[in-house]
């Protein structure tokens, strides 16, 4: 079985476990990456599972933000899950914990501290004064403690022993964090002497947005696409929150502890340094939030939603407040220095709180992830008739995929296309690939418009599905047999010309350790043999006991016909007689290895290309 992930995974804190209604594990291996897909994870479950329903719990941390998430859902061997409290997916994640918050509101106040101080400083002054000098130690002391906290946060929460932790994207996330901060803090230690202070100043700048792009790296923005572009405006909107309201700090500082005179000039040349920085945070704020939030119902019916709104009212009020002292107090300066000093004090609680939210943001799954997390292939939707050609109907499953779905059937008569309200509706859904796995049924139940629906978990699995539909409506019943694929993400091909006259080679993976090439010979329309053979890891063959090989004209939407696979040798090469047609045919392989792993792909050939 396999989970698909809205971000990429982290193997090695990863933990999917299935159990039986008992509460006994059923499944027999290790979770893995499969090749090819770095968003889904594989675990082999023991082979011939008996009927009855099965529950998945998985629990994970992203490679791209060190977030953890956890979930659980059900499917069902045989019976259908029909109760969408058993069988829906049920996900949760970690939120704005207090320690979260507070580590993360520590790193920022840090590092917009040092880089506000640092421009302000040289833009202001040329040489910093001693006062803002210790600004940056202080502010490169906070970031340090911050930073750290941030990875053991979210070390403790995702439970990571010291073995795992430097195997695990957190270690490497602690690593660079913690060299970004030693960094950072070398440079500010250098404050301390006079002699280093003008060229060590610029360093502690730097440090300071390296450790900015090393968090947006660790973040939300790395997520999305394109992520280049998406990484670069986080880091200008952090960089220009540092221009704006760590040189907001700095200036605080510099008018309580320097002459009048300087107070002044440092406070016209600040109004220019925030408006740039106002500009750029409003710039990429809003680009950041169209990104993150796909439609404006988001904004007032989740938590990011609500805290991107109260964001963007204290940035509102900073605004207000810079233009109070830009274009009232800084005119009439140095008379109005103690208004000055007022607004600006008031502006800095307001931009504490406004990186408090910046924090809690961060801990908050925006809205395009849950999208991208619970995003599922539009509806597939067949259409067929009964042998007597009385009666035709239209099957729509959504989403169309393995898991829970809603099926809806409706029925018109034959000749006349008039809709027939149905009576009651019986599915029975096997797989003519997996001769093992036991049909189940589903029960639609007629709707005030004439059609008849569903909710189960009847689709458990991917691949091709016979579905036979007994319909009963007025005084008579019919029996209709339709044919899916379910949609799934397509495997990780490689192809390999082996030269003119002689058929392509596919090698398709199955698992981390087996992989399968398949070859049709000669490779054109008409009779002909397919070729599977399974090899380890290592490019031995692989023993695999048991194949069974499935063919379905049209790509998948045709008839499917179950192959008589025999072995060629005694290892892991089968081969099957086919008939196949001039267009793109679909070949659907499931194997059992000797450990009783059960592993599943399929591939599309056309003849000829």
């Amino acid at each position: 079985m396999s989970i698909v992930f809205g971000e990429t995974p982290d193997p090695k804190l990863s933990q999917v476990t299935v159990i039986d209604s008992s509460g006994s594990r059923v499944d027999a291996g290790s979770t893995a990456v499969v090749p090819g897909h770095p968003l889904e994870l594989t675990l082999p479950l023991r082979p011939r599972l008996p009927n009855g329903v099965y529950t998945v719990r998985w629990r994970t941390v992203s490679t791209v933000d060190g977030h953890l998430a956890a979930g659980s859902f059900a499917f069902g061997v045989g019976v259908a899950v029909s109760s969408p409290a058993g069988a829906s997916s049920a996900t949760t994640s970690a939120g704005p914990t207090p320690a979260a918050v507070a580590t993360r509101m520590l790193l920022y106040l840090g590092l917009i501290g040092v880089l506000g101080t640092v421009i302000l400083g040289l833009f202001a002054f040329g040489m910093l004064p001693l006062p803002l000098r210790r600004v940056i130690v202080l502010g490169a002391a906070i970031a340090l403690v911050g930073g750290l906290g941030v990875v053991v946060d979210q070390i403790l929460a995702a439970d990571v022993t010291a073995s795992t932790l430097f195997q695990s994207s957190l270690g490497a996330a602690l690593f660079a964090r913690t060299l970004a901060a030693l960094v950072l803090m070398a440079a500010a230690l250098l404050q301390l002497r006079p002699q280093w202070s003008r060229p060590s100043a610029p360093a502690a700048g730097a440090a300071a947005l390296v450790a900015m792009a090393i968090d947006v790296l660790n973040s939300h923005a790395s997520a999305q696409s394109p992520a280049l572009l998406n990484d670069l405006a986080q880091w200008l909107h952090i960089a220009a929150v540092g221009l704006w309201i760590g040189g907001l700090m700095a200036l605080v500082v510099v008018l309580l502890r320097t002459p009048p005179e300087v107070r002044s000039d440092a406070s016209r040349r600040l109004s220019t340094l925030a408006g740039i920085g106002l500009v750029v945070v409003a710039a990429t704020g809003v680009f950041r939030a169209v990104v993150e939030i796909p439609s404006w119902t988001d904004l007032v019916t989740t938590t990011f939603g609500a805290l991107v709104l109260v964001k963007v009212a204290l940035l509102a009020i900073l605004a207000a407040l810079g233009a109070v002292n830009r274009w009232r107090n800084i005119p009439r300066l140095p008379g109005a220095l103690d208004a000055l000093r007022r607004v600006s004090s008031t502006e800095i609680v307001v931009g504490v709180a406004t990186v408090a939210v910046a924090a809690a943001l961060v801990n908050v799954a925006p809205p395009v992830e849950y999208a991208a997390a619970s995003s599922l292939p539009s509806s597939v939707t067949v259409s067929a008739s009964d042998y007597a050609t009385t009666v035709k109907a239209r099957l729509t499953v959504t989403p169309g995929r393995a898991g829970f779905n809603t099926f809806d059937l409706e029925v018109s008569d034959y000749d006349t296309g008039r809709r027939i309200a149905p009576r009651s509706v019986t599915l029975t859904l096997t797989q003519p690939f997996r001769p093992t796995l036991a049909a189940s049924t589903l029960q639609l139940a007629p709707r005030s418009d004439g059609v008849a629906e569903g909710r189960g978990a009847s689709l458990s699995l991917g691949g091709i599905w016979e579905i036979a539909a007994v319909v009963e409506y007025q005084d008579r019943s019919a029996e209709l047999h339709f044919q899916l694929a379910t949609i799934e993400q397509a495997p990780s091909v490689q192809a390999q010309k082996m030269g003119s006259g002689l058929p392509t080679l596919y090698t398709v993976p199955m698992s981390a350790d087996v992989s399968a090439q398949i070859y049709l010979d000669p490779d054109k329309p008409g009779t002909g043999t397919l070729h599977v053979t399974y090899f380890d890891a290592g490019g031995n063959e692989a023993r695999v006991p048991t194949t069974a090989i499935g063919m379905t004209p049209s790509g998948g939407t045709g008839t499917p016909t179950l192959l008589a696979a025999r072995p060629f040798d005694p290892t892991g090469h089968y081969v099957a007689n086919v008939t196949v047609g001039a267009g793109p045919t679909r070949f659907d392989v499931l194997a059992t290895t000797a450990s009783g792993q059960a592993l599943a792909t399929y591939l599309v050939i056309t003849p000829g290309q």
